[in-house]
Formats: structure tokens, C-alpha cells, sequence
């Protein structure tokens, strides 16, 4: 049997998706006669009918109704494949995803000694809670957070994660917090994300507490919890990296700082597999694997 045409394929596609040959032929910028023929020449290709052409409208026959789920799945991976390889760096493009804060709080301060260094390379920065999928997305490379690795991605870590305890030292003043017991007169703010984070490092520290927390207002972000801890609304676990300018400015202070939690997750640097000696990749790669170094 002979192959069909990708333009009658994709007609068929459309033309099913819409259930009219004009509605196709406005989608794909061509007339309504030309959809009908390309379709009709598909339907000759595999020697049955796909749609019941009825008065002002279509319907799917039962063959075109199995036939239009496979050929759609087919057309958008191939429009994904599509965007990839258009997306992919050609050496003076460099698209980035990260989580909000880490970007803020970590990344934004080194960034412009990526730029000094790296001149021809134009850095996209964007921010996501998720997991992006490197395979439909057009991201070069993700800093994420998780245990890792990940299959089917290059990846590495890069930082690890320990969770402080941190109040503002006028909240400090007027409530001291000198010993675990301490904790019950004040507001433990929540970050919504993690919304086991107290539970999990009061048994990591092995803080036993007589009296049922205190929780406060919840925030999305680190840096909503950053910021909410330096206007005294109560107590925050957050990364220590993340708040080192604070505690070093005084903005912040770090109560029971013999009670650390380190955490299994870290910050990982991951990008497609194959994609290993791009130049703005290894560029990248080689300077955040340096920054991380001399941060921890």
C-alpha cells in the first residue's frame, strides 16, 4: 500500500478535530476544497471511508474515529519534536528553569558573572514549582529540587539542602527563644509546599514539644516566608543559603542554631541526555558547578 501524504494526514486531522472541512481549511490556510480532496485521497490510500459526509456537516466513520486518536498523538509529537530542535541553544541562547526563590535569592547575585563571563551567551530565565518535562518544554536545562537522579536526563547535584530556624531579633527580644520549650509562644509560619516541614524537623532535631504548635499564616514562596520572618509575623524554616545576607545584616537571626536539619533533597542541575558537549551547555555546567562550590 502506498504512503499516505503528510498534507492529507494532516487534513484528515484537522478536519476530525473540527468535524468540518472549512474549519480545517481556516486552521491549516488553505480553501475547503483542497482539505476534501487531500482527505479523499487518504481514504482511496487506505481503501476506507473516515467520515459520513452528511448535510453541513461531518461525522467519523467508525474507522475514522479509531484512526484520528493515533494520528493526532503522532502529529503533536511531532510538533514537539518540532519546538526542540527549534528551541535548542545555537550557542548564544540559554533557556533556564528554576524555583522562585532559588532564583532570587541565589542565582540573580552570581548571574552577572555568568554574563561577564559568557558575553555571546543570552541567559532565559524562568521560574516553576514543578518538575518541567525537558522532552515537550523548550528548556535547555532545569535546577530542581529532589533526590535524583531522574532517568533518561543528565543529571548532578549541586547544593545540599540544610533547614534553619530564623526570627526576626525584635520578635527574639520581646519572646525569647532560648530552648525548645520556647517554641510554644510563638507563630510557626507555614510554607504551603512543604506543609510537613515542621513535623519533619522537629523529628529530625528531636524536639519534643508538651503543647500543640502554634501555626500561623502560610505563604507559596521562600521569599514570602523570608520576608514575612523579617516583619516579625513569627518563626520560618527556610534553606540556610537562602538567608545568609539576612543573618549576616542582622535582619535576621538564627534562635536554637544547634538544632539543624539536613535533608535528604538538593538542588540539582539536569538536562536532556545526548546534549552533554553543547558549548553554552558545558558553559553553563562548568560556571554553576563553581558558584555551588563556593557557596557551600
Amino acid at each position: 500500500m502506498a504512503e499516505p501524504s503528510l498534507n492529507a494526514i494532516r487534513s484528515f486531522e484537522a478536519a476530525g478535530r473540527h468535524l468540518s472541512f472549512s474549519r480545517a481549511a481556516q486552521e491549516l490556510n488553505v480553501t475547503p476544497g483542497a482539505v476534501s480532496r487531500l482527505v479523499a485521497e487518504l481514504e482511496r490510500t487506505l481503501g476506507a471511508p473516515l467520515f459520513r459526509r452528511l448535510h453541513r456537516r461531518l461525522e467519523l466513520t467508525e474507522t475514522g474515529a479509531a484512526y484520528l486518536p493515533p494520528v493526532t498523538d503522532a502529529l503533536e509529537r511531532l510538533r514537539a519534536a518540532t519546538r526542540q530542535i527549534s528551541a535548542r541553544p545555537r550557542g548564544d541562547r540559554l533557556s533556564l528553569s528554576m524555583l522562585p526563590t532559588f532564583a532570587m535569592r541565589w542565582f540573580m547575585p552570581r548571574m552577572p558573572d555568568f554574563q561577564h563571563r559568557y558575553p555571546g551567551i543570552a541567559v532565559e530565565v524562568t521560574v516553576a514549582d514543578r518538575l518541567v518535562d525537558l522532552s515537550a518544554e523548550p528548556i535547555d536545562m532545569q535546577i530542581r529540587v529532589g533526590r535524583g537522579p531522574w532517568p533518561g536526563l543528565w543529571s548532578e547535584k549541586l547544593l545540599e539542602e540544610t533547614v534553619i530556624l530564623v526570627a526576626a531579633p525584635a520578635l527574639l527580644a520581646e519572646k525569647p527563644l532560648r530552648r525548645p520549650a520556647d517554641l510554644r509562644r510563638h507563630s510557626l509560619l507555614v510554607h504551603s509546599t512543604r506543609p510537613q516541614a515542621w513535623r519533619d524537623w522537629l523529628a529530625a532535631t528531636g524536639i519534643k514539644l508538651n503543647d500543640k504548635p502554634k501555626f500561623g499564616p502560610s505563604f507559596e514562596h521562600f521569599f514570602m516566608s523570608i520576608d514575612a520572618a523579617i516583619n516579625g509575623l513569627g518563626l520560618a524554616l527556610v534553606p540556610d543559603f537562602m538567608v545568609r545576607e539576612e543573618l549576616r545584616h542582622g535582619r535576621l537571626a538564627e534562635p536554637l542554631s544547634d538544632h539543624r536539619q539536613k535533608r535528604r533533597e538538593g538542588y540539582w542541575l539536569v538536562h536532556r541526555l545526548g546534549r552533554e558537549r553543547e558549548p553554552a551547555i558545558c558553559a553553563f555546567r562548568d560556571w554553576v558547578r563553581e558558584q555551588a562550590r563556593n557557596s557551600s
